[in-house]
């Protein structure tokens, strides 16, 4: 799949920026440009996940694969962003996301075991917005999908050509970039991607230009006798079948916007869980002591299940944190042995509604 990782990495993946594309540095040629990203000092090119579209002044589409397991305390919406390092787009506050249900992964044909090489199908999330964008230009969201043979363009930030040794930055879609292709039939992408086309979900498109890693969630754009609208958004392409962003003879497969109209447009979307802080260890840490993994309070989209885990730190070689599940240690309380209380402690919380799952680390401790 196309996203570098999850937003904020506990999620699955699928496809990054547009290779072979045109670059669109001028913020006034795509304003409903979203970049998702990742909070923290880090340079935006190295925080940015996955792209969308503003489609409503309070509503974001992107693929479920950006979203499914995140944890919105730590999600940045950009809206707006031409050129990632001097222009970044203005950053809007979320009040929670919303994944497909029925999203799922579908193992590729190549690389059963790697879930970055995996399609997708109902790959669909939605972003409410806290503040609605009355000023910003929005995307209609297609009715009806665009035809076999009708012109398509893609729009992403994502790698521009495989990353690569001595420079990878240099592959990192700076500058927002445009890619021009063409709708091809179900049965000539399904032939194209190795026989995993969830054909129902899912509308391809093909060119010179491809899709690549960072892409994810980004806009297809059909132009209509009516103006501008969505009619795909990116979901995966030639990873499936062990191509690199650039090389030919794939397709590149979108979630298809018509078929997902009424669930991406529904008014009062049901959110996943939205916390309220971070969640914490409290409690002592003391051998015969017990660890609380505290859980924050919800803002919205209240959780039906909470699960727990707690980890461990193990040494290293290279002096990273590395952290194993602690055995059956899935209750809020841990108690801490003489072993533990020599080891660092992480505790993950997964927080479920009908909106989505939200997985969230505490700082270890």
């Amino acid at each position: 799949m196309l996203a570098a990782v999850a937003v904020v990495a506990a999620g699955t993946v699928p496809a990054a920026a547009v290779s072979g594309g045109t670059p669109v540095p001028d913020p006034a040629e795509a304003p409903w440009m979203v970049t998702l990203a990742a909070t923290g000092p880090a340079p935006l090119t190295q925080r940015a996940r996955c792209g969308g579209v503003l489609v409503a002044p309070d509503r974001v589409a992107t693929a479920g694969h950006c979203l499914d397991r995140a944890d919105p305390n730590h999600l940045e919406v950009h809206l707006g962003a031409s050129t990632l390092s001097t222009h970044p787009g203005k950053i809007v506050p979320i009040k929670g996301f919303a994944v497909r249900p029925d999203y799922r992964l579908i193992s590729s044909p190549t690389d059963p075991g790697d879930l970055q090489s995996a399609a997708a199908a109902n790959d669909v999330a939605i972003v409410r917005l806290a503040e609605p964008q009355w000023d910003t230009p929005f995307l209609p969201v297609a009715h009806q999908a665009p035809r076999a043979g009708e012109p398509v363009a893609v729009y992403g930030h994502g790698l521009t050509k495989p990353r690569a040794t001595p420079d990878p930055l240099s592959a990192v879609g700076d500058v927002l970039q445009r890619g021009d292709l063409e709708v091809i039939d179900d049965n000539s992408c399904d032939t194209r991607l190795g026989g995993i086309l969830d054909g129902p979900s899912v509308l391809c498109a093909q060119a010179q230009a491809t899709v690549c890693s960072g892409d994810s969630g980004g806009p297809l754009v059909h132009d209509t006798a009516l103006g501008r609208e969505v009619a795909g958004i990116v979901s995966f392409a030639g990873e499936v079948i062990g191509k690199q962003c650039g090389q030919d003879g794939y397709a590149d497969g979108f979630a298809d916007a018509a078929v997902f109209h009424d669930w991406i447009t529904r008014p009062d979307p049901v959110l996943a869980p939205m916390p309220l802080g971070e969640p914490r260890i409290t409690g002592s840490h003391t051998a015969g002591s017990t660890a609380t993994c505290q859980a924050p309070g919800w803002a919205a989209g209240a959780p039906d299940s909470v699960r727990y885990q707690w980890d461990h730190e193990t040494s290293s070689s290279d002096d990273t944190q590395v952290f194993f599940p602690i055995d059956g240690a899935t209750n809020p309380d841990l108690p801490v042995t003489a072993e533990l209380a020599a080891e660092k402690l992480l505790c993950s919380i997964t927080a479920t509604s009908p909106g989505g799952t939200v997985v969230m680390h505490t700082d270890p401790a």
